[in-house]
């Protein structure tokens, strides 16, 4: 079975031998960011013993004048995609960013109950990130404020926005060292 992350890959290739690599940042954002919303629903992504109810996790997180994407799915698919262009995918591919993907849905998991909101998919408003919960079934979202998920408040939520910190840095440490 091909990762979520070869799928996005051979999306792009399409889209370049097609000649529709055009697409302006904002598209190619959106594009990225459904298909991980799909992946969960397609039925994908293996269910894990450690977080069976949980298949992913997108972070919407504003950042410079538009918004930094976080997935992280339960097949290991990891990478981050900006709203102005950029990004990085198949990160999960690194051992230690899968570990921690694997970490942070399991925290997600243990703090389900704290995701009770029926999830439309969009994007926070200003001053707030948004993680999005992804199931099999309807997904689920909360919003935390900005100060929160950097460190400058209290939120139920820290553990959650601390895991996804935690893949944040997994990823940063590839990058530097590519």
């Amino acid at each position: 079975m091909r990762s979520t992350d070869a799928r996005l890959r051979s999306m792009l290739g399409r889209r370049k031998r097609s000649g529709q690599e055009s697409a302006s940042p904002a598209e190619m954002y959106r594009d990225l960011r459904s298909m991980a919303f799909e992946a969960a629903v397609s039925g994908v992504i293996p269910v894990h013993r450690d977080h069976p109810e949980v298949f992913g996790l997108v972070a919407d997180i504003p950042a410079q004048g538009g918004y930094a994407t976080i997935v992280a799915l339960g097949d290991n698919s990891t990478s981050m995609y900006t709203s102005t262009g950029g990004g990085t995918i198949g990160a999960g591919e690194r051992p230690a960013v899968a570990a921690s993907t694997q970490q942070l849905l399991a925290v997600v998991q243990a703090h389900l109950d704290a995701f009770a909101s029926a999830d439309d998919g969009t994007l926070p408003e200003q001053g707030w990130v948004r993680l999005h919960v992804l199931t099999d079934q309807m997904p689920r979202r909360a919003d935390v404020s900005e100060d929160a998920f950097w460190g400058k408040a209290s939120d139920p939520l820290v553990p959650v926005i601390a895991a996804v910190q935690d893949v944040m840095s997994r990823m940063r440490e590839i990058t530097a060292s590519s």
